[in-house]
């Protein structure tokens, strides 16, 4: 009998060549998986952000950007900010794909991971929340295409997730994360960190990465202390 492969969560695309250090930038589309890749690197020991809603991973100063008319200026202010005291650290925003060739020449050393999830499944999580859905469906098609044909060209270390196999595999995923945006972690914390991973939770009342990473924090803490 043929041995049938399972193609992994992950496909890392352009290897990283300095793990540990850079801008991590969650790409994807909205309602397409990206606050929970986020929350992943959050707890892989990425900050994702200065000021985090831990309802989507966002930073708030960060989201309110793509609608700044300086939001060029305002960027590398932020990114300056971002990395001040931080070796790595990540931002997310599902709707960076409409200023991402403003933004992008603003990131230092970016890193990127790139989120993709069955364009149906995300047009429908938009129609629940009252959008039309073939609206909803050309604007995912739209802002995929457009990311896809953005970060190809790139050199920037790239690593492409499958939304729908992180949920079937997470640990995998979480170890395949880790090993490109950090080098790896103990595996107490990859554990930790797929144990978190669940289709359709409500965060952060059902699932909260920021008080997780926190709470593993102060337990590392009192572990060495």
């Amino acid at each position: 009998m043929k041995f049938k492969r399972t193609p992994d969560p992950c496909s890392v695309v352009r290897a990283n060549p300095h793990p540990g250090h850079g801008t991590v930038l969650v790409l994807g589309t909205p309602r397409g998986g990206t606050s929970v890749v986020a929350g992943i690197c959050h707890m892989l020991g990425v900050p994702m952000g200065l000021d985090i809603d831990p309802s989507n991973m966002e930073d708030r100063s960060f989201r309110a950007l793509r609608c700044d008319p300086e939001r060029v200026r305002k960027g590398s202010e932020f990114f300056r900010a971002l990395k001040s005291g931080n070796v790595i650290a990540g931002v997310k925003d599902p709707a960076l794909a409409d200023w991402i060739e403003e933004c992008y020449p603003l990131v230092p050393d970016p890193v990127i991971v790139l989120v993709s999830r069955d364009v149906y499944a995300t047009a429908q999580r938009e129609e629940c929340s009252g959008n039309d859905l073939f609206v909803s469906l050309h604007e995912v098609i739209g802002r995929k295409f457009k990311l896809l044909n953005f970060v190809e060209p790139l050199n920037s270390p790239l690593i492409v997730l499958s939304y729908e196999r992180l949920l079937t595999d997470p640990l995998f995923a979480v170890e395949s994360l880790a090993q490109f945006l950090v080098g790896g972690v103990n595996d107490q914390l990859i554990a930790r960190t797929a144990r978190l991973v669940r289709p359709h939770v409500d965060m952060p009342n059902e699932l909260n990465f920021v008080a997780a990473r926190r709470e593993y924090e102060s337990a590392q803490t009192l572990q060495s202390a």
